[in-house]
């Protein structure tokens, strides 16, 4: 993996703060395997912060051994990061997972191998943060069932034309919408978009108010060029807000069941 002897301000992590993010630390050691072992599968890209994290390096968790309680990571390239790895107090992991953040912290680091292969290995951390806040986690849709969107753009003389814009991810807050450039004037910034129509899979039709907060063209590696409409939901009520979270929610849960093997 790539690694670097820059000095850096030291970072603030999250799990240095247990009082502010209590909600997101887990304790089970099978959520916390179960997490490691994601990360393994996906080769994630993690970022290994050493002592108060001026100095780090570019890793990858390549195993976890439940039985014995250990993870390997890859060691650096620079053999002066991996000496100073191996006499931190601590290093501190920080990746992301399907834009949820993930952070551990491992002492004692020493040089091992797994499967024939160089690495750096210690215990299995008690506790991991899962920072995941809902209203800012944005969940892509799945492509083979996506959510359906209409908005109403009123023309002149009083006519109202409807579009129906892809819906590129969604949270609690918002969605961002993908539509043609010539959209670009009904949808610039603090455009609001009264009674727009969202299909969730599974959980049903809903109305919203959708403000436009942010809008920036975009181009596919085709060179078809496309909007990106940034939307925050405006006046949402407490049920319409819980459809959606259920949505998410049931959408993480069977990735993670097919990730993990244990889908149909």
């Amino acid at each position: 993996m790539s690694s670097s002897i820059e000095e850096l301000p030291a970072p603030d992590f999250e799990i240095d703060h247990p009082d502010d993010y209590a909600q997101y630390f887990l304790g089970n050691p099978r959520e916390i395997s179960f997490y490691l072992n994601l990360l393994v599968k996906r080769g994630s890209l993690v970022t290994a912060h050493i002592d108060d994290g001026k100095l780090f390096f570019l890793t990858a968790i390549v195993a976890v051994d439940g039985e014995k309680g250990e993870i390997f990571i890859d060691p650096a390239q620079a053999e002066a990061l991996n000496a100073a790895a191996g006499a931190a107090r601590q290093i501190t992991l920080v990746a992301n997972l399907d834009r949820v953040k993930i952070q551990l912290r491992l002492t004692g680091l020493r040089e091992s191998q797994f499967d024939g292969r160089r690495a750096l290995s210690t215990g299995i951390p008690a506790t991991m943060l899962r920072l995941q806040r809902r209203e800012f986690f944005r969940l892509e849709p799945p492509l083979i069932s996506p959510i359906g969107c209409q908005i109403a753009i009123e023309q002149f003389a009083g006519s109202v034309k409807t579009f129906e814009p892809k819906v590129a991810d969604i949270s609690g807050g918002g969605i961002s919408l993908t539509a043609p450039t010539n959209l670009a004037e009904a949808c610039q910034p603090d455009t609001l978009f009264k009674d727009c129509r969202l299909d969730l899979p599974g959980e049903g039709v809903l109305l919203v108010n959708l403000r436009v907060r942010k809008m920036v063209e975009i181009s596919a590696n085709t060179g078809i060029h496309n909007l990106r409409i940034g939307c925050e939901f405006v006046g949402l009520p407490g049920t319409r807000l819980a459809m959606i979270e259920r949505y998410i929610t049931r959408i993480e849960r069977e990735r993670k069941a097919r990730d993990s093997g244990l889908a149909d």
